[in-house]
């Protein structure tokens, strides 16, 4: 009985172990098959976590190098222009020529006014920063009211004279602020697009905001001397956007370039707070600005400094109707073709708002397009955000026979009526002559008074054609 016992157990035992061992090898199987389906979407997400790391590191690089470029050519022309102003204010102190006075005058009023726009550029509102700004723009309505003074029959005072000798040496202070903001990047190693190096810019700038810093309030206080505090962007409407809503208006606004990605990469601030972005267009990368109020474009440019491209000769009327078009599409309207010139295979197209017959120069947009297939490389629409509204035009007080027979100089063509900007916030209805003596020249004839209120004269050297 004992034997038969065992018997049936060990039967037992063994198709036990026998139904054991299938399904331990089932088991084996569908765990070691979970573990490598789970180690391989590991590696799958970690791939595609990885691509879209580089992606956003690469996209990152691109826009830090683009605004590198930016940042270093608002810099290095400020440095330029800032150089000569504290030579010539004093210059114009000893000076006893009316002819130089006024000569110098025009070149300080000049560098002042690109100071002006290039320190923008970097957006501060620290108070160093702003008194320095505050400073230029003084600095040139000050040298223009002088200049125009002397153009009069006036002449300096002695209270002029000691006045400049002042604002030399702070444009002296100026010129010094800006050599040590090289010199603190390099010792911080940084660029001046990386993140700190703003705060280097600013710090540059301390002297101007300590309290036991002379600044000449007596300085002529004109229409943009206030202007800075308060600085309206009265061509900015409409509510606030968001980022999702600036990336559509991105793709809205340049179709005409058609930008295949659109990837947001900051929000910057300052007097034009804008979404900035990176977009892909034509195998190039773009950085785009819209405005985050209302959703205006604001910037755009996909060509880095000293990028160029082979000119033709019949790109002239082809590259402003691209422009025309760009404005279009970018909802810029009623825009009229003012100005273009041509360098290193590039056109640069200025045009202005039209209204009730009267261009509006102080609402400008510039487009800058590549003469070989007339692509749209540069856009920026900073003046038409400051200064464009619907503006009350006065008829004017004398005829355009009688403006034209005001004008020294024999007029291509027939003049046209004008709005044209005087010391950055003052606007004068005014008739605009083109004429040829020795040079190109437009002339400006006030349409209340029939007085000259400006003239512009043509440069045209290897930077292409300009006016001063």
């Amino acid at each position: 009985m004992k034997n038969n016992d065992n018997k049936k157990k060990n039967t037992a035992q063994n198709q036990a172990d026998k139904k054991k061992k299938p399904t331990s090898k089932v088991v084996k199987t569908a765990v070691l098959g979970t573990v490598l389906g789970l180690f391989s979407c590991a590696v799958v997400g970690l791939s595609v976590a990885l691509y879209y790391a580089q992606t956003s590191v690469n996209t990152h690089e691109a826009y830090q190098r683009q605004m590198d470029a930016i940042y270093q050519r608002a810099y290095y022309d400020l440095l330029d222009g800032a150089s000569d102003l504290g030579i010539n204010l004093r210059k114009i102190g000893v000076s006893n020529s009316k002819s130089m006075q006024q000569s110098l005058l025009y070149e300080v009023w000049s560098a002042s006014e690109l100071a002006s726009s290039n320190l923008a550029t970097f957006k501060s509102n620290d108070d160093g920063v702003l008194k320095a700004q505050k400073f230029v723009n003084q600095l040139g309505d000050y040298s223009h009211s002088l200049a125009m003074r002397i153009a009069k029959g006036g002449e300096l005072s002695q209270k002029d004279r000691e006045l400049l000798f002042k604002m030399g040496d702070i444009a002296d202070v100026f010129q010094k602020s800006l050599e040590s903001v090289r010199q603190n990047l390099d010792d911080a190693n940084l660029n001046l697009a990386d993140e700190g190096a703003l705060d280097v810019f600013v710090s540059s700038f301390s002297s101007f905001s300590e309290p036991s810093f002379e600044y000449p309030e007596m300085i002529y206080d004109g229409p943009f001397s206030s202007a800075l505090e308060n600085r309206q962007t009265k061509g900015l409407t409409g509510d606030e956007i968001s980022v999702e809503q600036g990336a559509e208006l991105v793709k809205e606004k340049l179709k005409n370039v058609n930008p295949v990605d659109v990837e947001f990469v900051s929000e910057a601030s300052g007097d034009i707070k804008t979404l900035d972005y990176i977009v892909s267009s034509n195998g190039q990368r773009g950085y785009v600005q819209i405005a985050k109020q209302g959703g205006m474009l604001v910037s755009f440019n996909s060509r880095p400094d000293g990028a160029q491209s082979v000119a033709r000769t019949d790109a002239s009327k082809a590259c402003t109707e691209a422009a025309i078009d760009f404005c279009n599409a970018a909802g810029f309207e009623n825009m009229s073709v003012v100005w273009s010139s041509s360098s290193s295979g590039e056109s640069v197209v200025n045009l202005a708002p039209v209204q009730d017959g009267v261009i509006l120069y102080p609402d400008l947009v510039k487009v800058k397009v590549d003469e070989t297939d007339n692509s749209i490389v540069g856009f920026d629409a900073s003046h038409y955000a400051y200064n464009h509204h619907q503006r009350i035009i006065q008829s004017p007080q004398i005829s355009l026979q009688t403006a034209t027979a005001s004008v020294s100089i024999p007029p291509v063509g027939e003049g046209r009526l004008t709005l044209i900007p005087l010391r950055e916030t003052q606007e004068v209805l005014a008739y605009e002559f083109e004429c040829h003596q020795n040079g190109t020249y437009y002339i400006y004839i006030d349409a209340r008074t029939g007085e000259e209120c400006n003239i512009l004269y043509v440069i045209d050297d290897d930077m292409g054609q300009r006016t001063a």
